[in-house]
């Protein structure tokens, strides 16, 4: 089995280790410029510290990249930069169009690459959490999380395919809880709040549910600013208006402040779009 080096066990990177590994693989993570967090996180998964970014690349004949889109690019020239030549996997919230170049710059450097992208919560168990791949190698990789919990399924050779589904995917799951976030603030802002509420109790989402996505969606708003760019991205280049995800950059951005925070109530996401 290869060893393969994830950058970086973040709340959805210590699953796709933890899945590697399961599945027989040794896996290094490199504790180089992170957080206590993240270390923290690695050290309970056992996944072995590389040290170094530089020494990671020296001992993996396999990257794969799971950080915030607007790393991605930075992400590959550094592993490119030390000279590694072995096979990538971009596993990021990014248009097909950013993959491609990145891909592009990949391959022109003599290594391969694999297009990613995960779709479900960070994976504790089978069947809920999927990881999409596309590329000429895209079999060899799915084969490396044959024991999961994180599932992995071939979209082909064709590289922008797993990342064209991701981002359609996130357009709506996450483009319509800011949606909802919008239009409570635009309720409250009209003075007609409670009225909405009650009006949806009769014909609309559950309050309850609304409510709870919200909540959720919040304290990780700051991670989803970026993606509604690639989102919008990608609606562009498929002949869709942009927009809309553009407006919902604006809006994750406006939550931005509750990053590493518990999760708010309504009243508290509502205040901050307010201001």
């Amino acid at each position: 089995m290869p060893s393969i080096g994830v950058l970086h066990p973040g709340q959805m990177g210590v699953t796709v280790a933890s899945s590697l590994k399961n599945s027989g693989n040794e896996i290094l993570w490199a504790s180089e410029g992170r957080s206590e967090s993240t270390r923290n996180r690695a050290s309970r998964a056992g996944i072995e510290d590389a040290g170094t970014f530089h020494d990671l690349c020296r001992r993996c004949t396999v990257v794969i990249s799971v950080c915030p889109p607007e790393f991605a690019s930075r992400q590959a020239e550094g592993a490119l930069a030390t000279g590694w030549r072995g096979l990538y996997v971009d596993a990021n919230s990014i248009s097909p169009e950013h993959v491609r170049t990145i891909a592009e710059r990949v391959e022109h450097h003599g290594a391969d690459f694999v297009d990613g992208g995960i779709i479900g919560p960070p994976a504790v168990e089978r069947g809920r959490t999927w990881l999409y791949l596309s590329g000429p190698r895209a079999e060899e990789v799915a084969a490396y999380f044959s024991a999961g919990p994180m599932e992995a399924e071939v979209l082909g050779p064709t590289i922008g395919r797993a990342s064209a589904l991701k981002m359609c995917f996130a357009a709506y799951t996450k483009g319509s809880t800011v949606l909802l976030c919008a239009l409570l603030a635009a309720a409250k802002g009209h003075g007609v709040l409670e009225d909405l509420k009650r009006s949806w109790t009769r014909n609309g989402p559950a309050l309850a549910d609304v409510e709870r996505e919200i909540s959720r969606a919040a304290p990780k708003a700051w991670r989803f600013v970026e993606e509604m760019h690639e989102i919008a991205a990608t609606l562009e280049a498929a002949g869709m208006p942009r927009g809309f995800h553009e407006a919902s950059a604006e809006l994750y951005a406006a939550l931005a402040g509750f990053r590493n925070c518990p999760e708010p109530d309504l009243a508290a996401v509502l205040e901050r779009l307010s201001r």
